[in-house]
């Protein structure tokens, strides 16, 4: 069974996790849940919502992670009720026949996209679409399968915000998504870094969140298993930052002990760019070749680590 970043898997019809990884430990899928449906529907979880409920109702989930040296949670293959594929989202959307309004600020954004020449099998869309548990305020998340594919599209996100086909997002929408994400920079750098990514827009009333996955033969060969170190903030200077949108975001830098900045958190992806001097706080880790990494994002929330671009 491939399952993918991004996918959800399902347990018992009841408990929908978000795939954080494609690595396979102890024959697990590594996740975190998200969601949990009772008899009064689909609910959405925080982090450490989710962490009590899977510590104190279903602790047969809690898996530490040798190879990412970290608390997640694991689904043996054989619990698997369901694989929810947001390629497979895209395919329902554009098949509608009478779409709700978030459905339809979602196929106008995909259209544009295939207007535009980018093929159907390399768009999906996650998140609350996917599992049909949208509302008015939902985001939009749209993953691009394939790296050098997402630069385009960045690309054209730009062109059609010029044209006025999409819009940029106003200041309450910034403020929402600043927010929502509890991060540790400013509301200023935060606008300041996440307004030149090119990976937001508005399509029609919704905010639409861009994101990548990339091609097998594109990823990043890690050096794990790992082992964190400690706390550390740093600063250095970007090298390199072509997986800037990778899942997890790794940039190279110009350290004397550290040889990269990997994130998972959303808010970090594409936050610098090569020949940029950055301060980053999060926690150490050594691979198995010795090399160290700093890890930024030890939570959905990442509180106490961040990325940002300083003077």
């Amino acid at each position: 069974m491939f399952i993918k970043p991004k996918d959800y898997i399902v347990v018992d019809d009841k408990y929908f996790f978000a795939v954080v990884s494609e690595y396979r430990e102890d024959d697990r899928v590594l996740t975190w849940l998200r969601y949990i449906k009772d008899e009064h529907g689909m609910h959405k979880l925080g982090t450490e919502q989710a962490r009590e409920l899977v510590s104190d109702s279903c602790p047969e989930f809690l898996f530490h992670s040798e190879y990412a040296d970290s608390d997640l949670h694991g689904i043996r293959l054989g619990s698997i009720s369901r694989v929810y594929r947001p390629d497979q989202t895209v395919v329902r959307l554009l098949n509608m026949t009478n779409p709700d309004n978030k459905q339809r600020d979602a196929i106008k954004i995909l259209k544009l996209l295939l207007d535009a020449g980018i093929q159907e099998d390399y768009l999906g869309i996650t998140g609350s679409l996917m599992l049909d548990t949208h509302n008015e305020k939902s985001d939009i998340d749209i993953i691009i399968y394939g790296r050098k594919l997402f630069y385009k599209v960045r690309q054209f996100i730009k062109d059609y915000l010029e044209s006025g086909e999409l819009r940029p997002l106003n200041d309450s929408l910034w403020k929402d998504a600043y927010q929502r994400r509890s991060c540790e920079i400013s509301f200023e750098d935060y606008c300041l870094h996440e307004q030149r990514k090119f990976n937001k827009c508005v399509s029609g009333k919704s905010k639409a969140d861009i994101s990548m996955i990339p091609e097998a033969c594109e990823q990043f060969q890690e050096n794990g298993p790992f082992k964190k170190q400690g706390q550390e903030k740093i600063e250095s200077i970007v090298t390199d930052d072509i997986y800037a949108y990778d899942f997890p975001a790794r940039y190279f830098i110009e350290h004397q002990t550290i040889s990269e900045v990997v994130s998972y958190t959303a808010t970090y992806v594409g936050q610098v760019q090569k020949g940029e001097k950055i301060e980053a706080a999060g926690y150490v880790e050594q691979g198995s070749d010795g090399k160290k990494r700093l890890l930024v994002g030890t939570s959905r929330e990442a509180a106490g680590e961040y990325i940002r671009v300083v003077d």
